[in-house]
């Protein structure tokens, strides 16, 4: 490698890295935020009187966000070297991390107002490489593993109240998300048993809870595009995915968001009264 070149894998980490931070002050404060600003409407709560619980919160920038925005907010992540991310965030009043197993949550039952987990379903229960190209192995209990993490999400979860998870679609014939350091889409097939599809996920929480309501929504507005924007494809198809998504917000739409025609499933989940 001549002097001053730029390892690609490692520019490509440090790019991904800036990527995520900016993608998660998007999601939360362009996407998340109002609906959980709804969700306090709804039920005539003030956001103070109300917590909530990133599962896989990575750096911790969402819980941030959330606490700013006056709510009391808890992230965990498994990996070690997520805390030392953490250590300014931490500070801040009303937020709170913990590492921690989201298959195993260390806190007491219905604990938390609104669970959010972003991303993260899909990788229990599989094994990852993603050099020199992304491969993924499904694990022999991964049913199980990911029946215990939705189990665990709702049991932490107050009477009436929401956990939102989102991933790519398992239906969706094509993969953006989860590639090497080229981050070129790549072909998924069910059969490779690593998305969910939202069948997938209403039958797991039926085998928990069969009382929940399960509904998929439009992903508009939780996307920057600035990886995709990168490439040819993102350039000319970002806008109108955009226009897509706006459109599964309303009828007759509506009922394709948790359909094979959507890369992207956004599904809110909610405990009925007790």
């Amino acid at each position: 490698m001549k002097t001053g070149s730029i390892d690609p894998i490692q520019a490509a980490h440090l790019r991904n890295l800036e990527d995520e931070e900016i993608g998660t002050s998007h999601r939360i404060l362009n996407y998340y935020l109002p609906l959980f600003r709804d969700f306090c409407k709804s039920r005539e709560l003030d956001p103070r009187e109300v917590r909530i619980l990133d599962c896989g919160c990575g750096g911790g920038a969402s819980v941030e966000y959330l606490a700013n925005a006056g709510f009391q907010a808890l992230g965990i992540d498994i990996a070690r070297f997520r805390s030392e991310q953490w250590k300014e965030r931490g500070r801040l009043p009303q937020v709170a991390f913990v590492q921690a197993d989201a298959v195993s949550l260390p806190f007491a039952n219905e604990s938390f107002e609104i669970v959010l987990s972003s991303g993260m379903l899909e990788h229990i229960g599989v094994a990852e490489e993603c050099q020199p190209r992304y491969r993924v192995k499904p694990l022999a209990d991964q049913k199980s593993r990911r029946r215990k993490f939705l189990a665990e999400c709702l049991r932490v979860l107050r009477s009436r109240g929401v956990l939102y998870i989102d991933h790519p679609n398992g239906s969706f014939p094509v993969d953006f998300w989860h590639n090497d350091y080229r981050s070129r889409p790549r072909l998924h097939w069910p059969g490779e048993r690593f998305l969910p599809s939202f069948t997938e996920v209403c039958q797991l929480v039926r085998d928990v809870d069969p009382n929940c309501m399960v509904a998929p929504i439009s992903p508009a507005g939780r996307f920057t595009f600035r990886r995709s924007q990168r490439r040819w494809y993102g350039k000319l198809l970002s806008a109108p995915i955009e226009f897509y998504f706006q459109l599964l917000r309303h009828e007759p739409f509506r009922g394709f968001a948790g359909s094979p025609l959507n890369p992207y499933l956004v599904i809110r989940i909610e405990r009925r009264a007790t």
